[in-house]
């Protein structure tokens, strides 16, 4: 959408399920991710005439993060515990669910992840964003990109192995 001049309805059409898509990967909460995206559609919304022009999913995903960030904080102080499933995100994603891959074990050990890294590994897998954007995206350096990945990749390594030594 870059360069084009669409209409906000126009880009909130064309982006709607990505975005929600990465939100509910990033919070594992549908309800919670339509509320996010609700809230990032509405800081894009009152920029809009300045970002029409540049790069509006860009910004939306980027506030997107950062509410998740945010929201991820408020949660830990308060106890709460989100409720979804990757099966959920597989229904907004409109895939089947493959017959044969586990969808809890990956769900949980994602779940468990720190909220940046989880974050990285959303925008990198997920998004297929450059370690360039997904610095620009959560404000960091590349350098912290790569060690957020790094991190989230062993813990995902480490999850699989003690899968295969438990025999699952």
């Amino acid at each position: 959408m870059r360069g084009v001049e669409v209409t906000f309805e126009e880009f909130v059409a064309a982006t709607a399920g990505r975005l929600l898509r990465t939100a509910v990967f990033l919070v594992y909460d549908r309800h919670l991710a339509e509320d996010l995206l609700q809230i990032a559609y509405e800081r894009v919304a009152k920029r809009w005439k300045r970002l029409a022009k540049d790069n509006p999913e860009a910004y939306a995903r980027r506030v997107l993060v950062n509410l998740a960030i945010d929201e991820k904080k408020r949660r830990a102080r308060r106890g709460d515990l989100p409720v979804g499933s990757l099966a959920d995100v597989e229904r907004l994603a409109r895939a089947p669910v493959s017959d044969g891959v586990p969808t809890g074990d990956l769900d949980e050990v994602l779940r468990t992840l720190p909220v940046k890294q989880r974050a990285v590994v959303v925008l990198r897998y997920w998004c297929d964003l450059s370690e360039q954007e997904i610095a620009q995206t959560l404000g960091i350096s590349r350098g912290t990109v790569k060690s957020h990945t790094a991190r989230a990749m062993a813990a995902l390594r480490a999850h699989m192995e003690e899968g295969r030594a438990d025999g699952r």
